[in-house]
């Protein structure tokens, strides 16, 4: 907002160096009142978010948007748990030896 004000202000002071009293005048009666209808722009937007970010509606879709979250990590965190036991299994059954192989371990072994 200030970069625009700035702007603003600079714009009208270079046109007013290159005018005749008359126009300096309009020109820095443009130039308040574009400046008073930006502080005010900037003020209702100010306004309006303030009260957007502290509605209810805001704060009960934070608060679904933080249970559901809240849901995914546990259920993510049980898909995990589960994939573990899983992948466990499925090294134990792919190094354990066959039922062949168990009996000729047990016939050796006598």
């Amino acid at each position: 907002m200030r970069t625009l004000l700035t702007a603003a202000a600079i714009a009208a002071i270079l046109g007013l160096a290159a005018c005749s009293p008359a126009e300096k005048a309009d020109a820095q009666a443009a130039a308040d009142k574009v400046a008073a209808e930006t502080k005010e722009a900037a003020s209702t937007v100010a306004a309006e978010t303030k009260d957007f970010a502290t509605s209810p509606e805001v704060k009960a879709a934070g608060t679904e948007i933080k249970d559901a979250a809240k849901d995914a990590g546990t259920m993510a965190k049980e898909a995990a748990k589960d994939a573990a036991g899983e992948a466990k299994q499925a090294i134990h059954s792919a190094t354990a030896p066959t039922p062949a192989e168990k009996a000729a371990q047990d016939h050796d072994g006598h």
